[in-house]
């Protein structure tokens, strides 16, 4: 067994404190990402499950064992860097063997375990090179690597791919997430980049300010966030949010009212709300349809850009709290400074109370899930 499992963990630097109390569950074999902005905690909970910071309180726990105080040698786990720390001296077999060697394998132990997992990993051919003689995404792949012949319950990513190129961190989007069904194995994931997250987790940990924010499947928070920061942080573009008031509370549909008198409907359960009261509307970039005058909202073209399958449109909005980011379809040519009208289907349409948190939507996404 190879759970992780925290309960009320705290992390404080003197006075500072940086984890404000993490319960969480993760399960033997599953993939875990947690995700969020600079500072929000996210590497620092990493690494007290690695034992590279010691907890302040709380309990953690992993396949059953208490490890508080266990050194990080002896908790099974292995963890990849976005430095790769290979040594440039050694070859790449030798730097994936040199842990077996300081733990006594034999060289017959270490060729047959570095072979397994240059095979796993598609780097048999380099075996004999020294890390100057690889690219980036092959010197991760020998830090991955060297992870694997430890044989880890749990391995622990810190931004791994943070050094690559946009190209290869594709690729190795794809590697890590073949390697995971490969071995089976327990992977918690920090990145900071949600489309990471979205590509690669059973689930993701939301983090902001030390707190967990929300924790779930990537397509239940990217239809059912709980909050107005994990709806602008899920999804790329990002959600869209515009200042309105709940103008009218019907039966499975509320009315909102735009700073420019636009009504606008949305399919959510707002009964818990006061009618007059300020809310924020939310859509998605790629929920929007040009030049429709059902649930329309009218904007002033900022920018345009032109991508070949779609344009960008920036749109100056009264009320949203930046620009009015909409994906249409490639044949939309509105130009800068023209007004176009834009709408969402009312089931694409989310709405936060005052506090900020999401009225439930009402739709089937809560089901969906990976």
């Amino acid at each position: 067994m190879s759970d992780v499992v925290l309960r009320g963990i705290r992390k404080s630097f003197g006075e500072i404190e940086t984890l404000h109390g993490i319960d969480l569950e993760i399960q033997d074999g599953e993939f875990v990402v947690f995700v969020g902005p600079s500072g929000c905690g996210k590497s620092t909970l990493l690494r007290t499950i690695a034992g590279l910071e010691d907890i302040t309180a709380g309990e953690l726990t992993i396949g059953g064992q208490h490890c508080n105080d266990i050194p990080p040698a002896k908790r099974g786990i292995a963890m990849v860097f976005q430095s790769y720390a290979l040594y440039p001296h050694m070859t790449v077999a030798e730097n994936m063997a040199f842990g077996l060697k300081l733990a006594g394998a034999t060289k017959e132990e270490m060729k047959q375990v570095v072979d397994r997992a240059a095979k796993i990993l598609q780097i048999e051919h380099l075996l004999e090179r020294k890390p100057k003689a690889l690219s980036g995404g092959q010197r991760q792949r020998v830090a991955i690597g060297r992870a694997i012949v430890r044989k880890p319950n749990v391995f622990l990513f810190d931004e791994p791919l943070s050094n690559l190129d946009a190209a290869l961190r594709v690729q190795m989007r794809i590697e890590i997430t073949k390697l995971h069904r490969e071995l089976k194995t327990t992977m918690i994931y920090v990145t900071h980049d949600q489309v990471e997250a979205m590509t690669l987790a059973d689930r993701i940990v939301v983090l902001n300010a030390g707190n967990v924010e929300q924790v779930g499947a990537p397509l239940a928070l990217y239809h059912h966030p709980r909050n107005l920061f994990v709806a602008g942080f899920i999804g790329s573009p990002k959600m869209n949010f515009v200042q309105a008031t709940l103008a009218e509370v019907l039966d499975g549909a509320a009315m909102v009212k735009l700073v420019d008198g636009t009504l606008v409907r949305a399919h959510v359960n707002a009964g818990a709300g006061r009618v007059g009261s300020p809310v924020t509307l939310g859509i998605r970039p790629e929920h929007f349809v040009v030049d429709s005058p059902s649930n329309a909202i009218a904007g002033q073209v900022v920018a345009a850009e032109h991508l070949g399958e779609a344009t960008i449109f920036y749109l100056h909005v009264q009320g949203a709290s930046d620009h009015l980011v909409v994906r249409a379809h490639a044949t939309h040519a509105a130009k800068a400074g023209e007004t176009i009208h834009v709408s969402a289907a009312p089931a694409h349409c989310y709405l936060f109370n005052e506090a900020g948190e999401a009225f439930p939507r009402l739709d089937n996404s809560a089901s969906i899930d990976r």
